[in-house]
């Protein structure tokens, strides 16, 4: 059976785990409720409702949840994305990966159309076997399930074979939980004191600096 690598793409690939702190801090500013980004980094990966119910008291929540969702989606939409831009070394990475013969899955919180345009400002829509987004999963534990059907897609029937890489620590715990070994990168926000605790194996600087140190890193000792 083929190896398999399965990345996210926020903070991972693509650098927007600020950007989208920052439109999530916007949000509740604008409906009356001033947080720090640091608060509100500490709390982006939380899926679902986590984040506002984190931030926001419970009568709060209830009254507004919906309605900052919605907002939060369209700010981050129409002023937030175009400012996102590739880590440096994604695409030469993703091509050594597929030269020594990786298949490349990205698995993402992303919303469908998101993930088509971080694909396609990266550039490397060639380079991938398969792409999912919660799009695609019940919803109920998104951290595992997006990357379990990132292997099915591959046709993997375990995780023997693969390897994560992403940027979160919710990510690498959720990898984790389904029996996936996970590799951090530090360029998402988080230290790799974070990404350690959460289960990764291995942690780097960006893409370009794994592909710098692609030998010494799990990638390279994989048979």
């Amino acid at each position: 059976m083929p190896k398999a690598i399965v990345f996210e793409v926020n903070g991972t690939l693509v650098d927007t785990n600020v950007l989208r702190a920052r439109a999530w801090q916007e949000a509740l500013a604008r409906h009356g409720f001033q947080v720090r980004l640091p608060r509100v980094m500490a709390h982006l990966a939380r899926l679902g409702d986590g984040l506002l119910s984190a931030l926001l008291s419970e009568e709060d929540f209830l009254r507004h949840a919906d309605e900052l969702t919605s907002f939060h989606r369209a700010l981050f939409h129409e002023e937030y994305r175009a400012r996102a831009r590739p880590f440096l070394g994604v695409t030469e990475l993703l091509q050594r990966l597929r030269d020594e013969g990786w298949r490349v899955a990205l698995a993402s919180t992303a919303e469908p159309d998101e993930l088509e345009h971080y694909i396609d400002l990266l550039g490397v829509g060639d380079l991938i076997d398969a792409r999912t987004t919660d799009a695609d999963v019940d919803g109920a534990r998104l951290n595992e399930e997006i990357p379990a059907e990132a292997l099915r897609l591959l046709g993997l029937d375990g995780t023997d074979e693969a390897l994560m890489i992403a940027a979160l620590p919710y990510d690498l715990e959720g990898a984790s939980r389904l029996g996936l070994r996970g590799m951090g990168l530090v360029c998402g926000g988080y230290s790799e004191e974070d990404l350690r605790g959460a289960g990764a194996i291995d942690v780097f600087g960006t893409p370009q600096d794994l592909l710098t140190r692609y030998a010494e890193s799990p990638l390279a000792s994989e048979p």
